[in-house]
């Protein structure tokens, strides 16, 4: 492990770091990175970010359905006029006529809020699928330059679990779009994925490529009780940050579901009470946490998506319910005024 730290920090040496304006330098006892992402308004920091779709009930990807002007903008006014808590940063996932529906809404009415946005890669896609969501996350970072401030390739494409996994032999034409992206754009490049990926030494060549990581921690998915989610989550972090020490790190999902079914394939590694109650304990530790120690993150998630996990499954399941807010858009406990 010693070998891999050193040989990632003389990669570090010689690797072109992207720069916004003039960015603070992380320094403690494990990490030297440049602070590459550091999304501000008015030159404050709005870091503390949140992950988004605006698919309402009965609306979905597999649909391809676009949202309705006014339903985005009831969104993005519920997240940025918050009397308790309020967002600046949105995540979205895939470049495609739903996100552009999005920056539309913000562009059109001015809005104060940034985007990290994502192209949608995956091995269930064809090659131009793929292709074609990298052409469009370029041509939205550069026609909506007032709102995106960072690109995202891919959710979870590396990690051994994830259903749309892509493979060693897909590695290098990933690092030729990371570095097309960045040679067309002006905005910082990385890759969202979990830290059961970035834990791997194989990762360290796709680390050294991007300009910063974004690194998924769920506690509630690795059977972690309430009271350990936050330390677990901040180990997970530092161990993370420990095998790229000259790589900023964000937090790119990290959340609490306010439901769930053990009957359910994967949620019987759930052992965490599964309610806003608990949601809200969750919420408020995670986020001092976060605000305290300056980490920009995005919080999973901004609403309740029924679509997810599938229109067969009962609405109690915990991929439905990760959202601060209910699907109908009425706040959760955590952020009940």
């Amino acid at each position: 492990m010693k070998i891999l730290i050193f040989i990632s920090l003389l990669i570090g040496l010689f690797s072109v770091h992207f720069q916004v304006n003039s960015m603070p330098t992380q320094s403690n006892n494990i990490t030297n990175s440049e602070t590459v992402f550091y999304p501000t308004i008015d030159e404050r920091w709005v870091g503390l970010g949140i992950a988004y779709g605006s698919y309402r009930d009965g609306e979905s990807p597999d649909q391809k359905s676009v949202s309705s002007e006014q339903d985005i903008l009831e969104d993005m006014l519920i997240l940025t006029k918050g009397n308790r808590f309020s967002w600046n940063l949105i995540r979205m996932y895939a470049a495609d006529a739903a996100s552009e529906q999005v920056l539309k809404v913000i562009q059109k009415h001015n809005l104060p809020i940034k985007v990290m946005q994502g192209a949608w890669l995956s091995s269930t896609q064809t090659a131009d699928e793929n292709q074609q969501q990298i052409d469009e996350v370029i041509r939205l970072a550069n026609e909506y330059k007032d709102s995106v401030v960072a690109i995202n390739l891919g959710n979870e494409i590396f990690v051994d679990w994830s259903a749309h996994k892509l493979v060693a032999e897909d590695v290098p034409q990933y690092l030729q779009w990371v570095k097309r992206v960045q040679q067309e754009t002006n905005v910082p490049v990385t890759l969202a994925d979990d830290y059961n990926f970035w834990n791997k030494p194989w990762s360290q060549e796709i680390a050294q490529a991007l300009d910063f990581m974004v690194l998924h921690a769920y506690a509630m998915w690795n059977s972690q009780s309430l009271e350990n989610a936050v330390a677990w989550t901040e180990k997970t972090f530092h161990d993370i940050q420990a095998l790229h020490p000259n790589k900023q790190i964000v937090l790119g999902e990290s959340g609490w579901a306010t439901s769930s079914i053990s009957s359910n394939g994967d949620e019987r590694l759930i052992i965490g009470e599964a309610s806003e109650k608990a949601q809200k304990t969750f919420f408020l530790r995670y986020r001092n946490w976060l605000e305290q120690n300056k980490i920009t993150s995005f919080y999973f998630e901004a609403f309740d998506e029924k679509w997810k996990g599938g229109a067969d499954k009962p609405n109690g399941i915990a991929e439905k319910n990760w959202g601060l807010f209910r699907s109908n858009r009425e706040p959760k406990l955590a952020v009940k005024e």
